[in-house]
């Protein structure tokens, strides 16, 4: 059983794009782990066709739960399908809906980046800027 983490995000949407950047910022401490970095962005199916029964996930994605922003939260995927209708997450809902939908046995984690800003606009806002450091830290953590 092997680990594989799947950035979500818009790059084109502000902090919509923060699991895309925070794991392209940790890629090679993954890689050098035996960890498998899938960049999905908005390409839903492509993520989709990497899920499996033998490995462990880690989806990383921007939410809205309305805490602070840059907070960041794991969750276990079981979980946040149990608690659909109070999550927020921006795109992996879309791929956690694909694996309830179609019954996929994984074990597998959100990690969900808390978001500020969400506009037509590349970069982040400026308090996920200045978190960024400590963000990529806490997720490589968690994953690890």
């Amino acid at each position: 059983m092997g680990k594989k983490v799947i950035a979500i995000g818009n790059r084109l949407m502000m902090d919509d794009a923060v699991g895309v950047l925070i794991v392209e910022s940790i890629k090679k401490d993954l890689e050098h782990r035996g960890i498998e970095v899938i960049i999905g962005e908005t390409n839903i199916d492509y993520a989709f066709s990497k899920l499996n029964n033998h490995d462990e996930f880690y989806i990383v994605d921007s939410t809205c739960y309305e805490t602070s922003p840059g907070t960041v939260i794991l969750k276990n995927i079981e979980e946040v399908i149990k608690a659909r209708a109070q999550s927020y997450a921006i795109h992996s809902l879309n791929l956690i809906d694909l694996i309830n939908l179609n019954k996929l046995d994984i074990k597998g984690y959100l990690v969900g980046i808390e978001i500020e800003n969400i506009d037509v606009n590349f970069g982040l806002s400026n308090t996920l800027q200045e978190k960024f450091d400590d963000i990529s830290k806490e997720v490589l953590s968690l994953i690890i």
